[in-house]
């Protein structure tokens, strides 16, 4: 494959991916790849089961982008406060609102778009790492607090993560992180930077 994912990770076709961020993108809503396609994209994964898209837009609106395109509604459950789209039979998961129940409270993860990969909104790191964190995911967590203390981490994007009624242990984690001398240009944009 080339474009995203050029060394030759395993992962789902990517036209359906496309289709659904042209399709938000083309109403104005920001959207952004995360999961195993925001570990595979950063490299540090060479496998994707599917493609999850996160947006803070409303259920409404992401439903309006997404007419037409067939699509099963999932609410949120014991572990999950979100609501998602599952288009492509379940291949592109468009995860609205994305947050957790964490200890009786809601804890939002924001959609911030850190740069873009052949043309796809990439995901934060700092969003990605905190959310495996809270599923209990420490594998893929870790390498992604890896890459954020050899980097740095954008600082605006942990004030909005330090914001939310994180478990104590998750929040100081956050708070030590070396801070990016230069945070990505355009981290809610369309137009960010393309990801090394």
């Amino acid at each position: 494959m080339t474009g995203i994912f050029a060394w030759n990770a395993k992962t789902p076709p990517l036209e359906p991916l496309r289709d659904a961020v042209a399709r938000l993108e083309a109403r104005g809503l920001a959207c952004a790849l995360g999961g195993s396609g925001l570990l595979a994209a950063l490299r540090l994964a060479d496998a994707v089961r599917d493609w999850d898209l996160t947006t803070d837009a409303p259920i409404e609106a992401v439903r309006d982008a997404l007419a037409g395109v067939a699509s099963t509604w999932k609410g949120s459950d014991e572990v999950h406060a979100d609501q998602k789209l599952m288009l492509a039979g379940g291949l592109v998961e468009v995860i609205v609102g994305f947050a957790f129940h964490v200890g009786g409270r809601v804890v939002r993860i924001p959609t911030v778009v850190a740069g873009r990969r052949g043309g796809v909104p990439i995901g934060s790191v700092e969003a990605w790492a905190a959310a495996y964190a809270l599923l209990g995911r420490e594998a893929k967590s870790e390498r992604l607090f890896a890459r954020l203390e050899e980097r740095g981490a954008d600082p605006a994007v942990l004030d909005r993560l330090l914001a939310e009624p994180l478990p104590d242990s998750l929040a100081r984690r956050l708070s030590a992180l070396p801070r990016a001398a230069q945070p990505p240009a355009a981290s809610d944009s369309k137009a960010g930077p393309e990801i090394e």
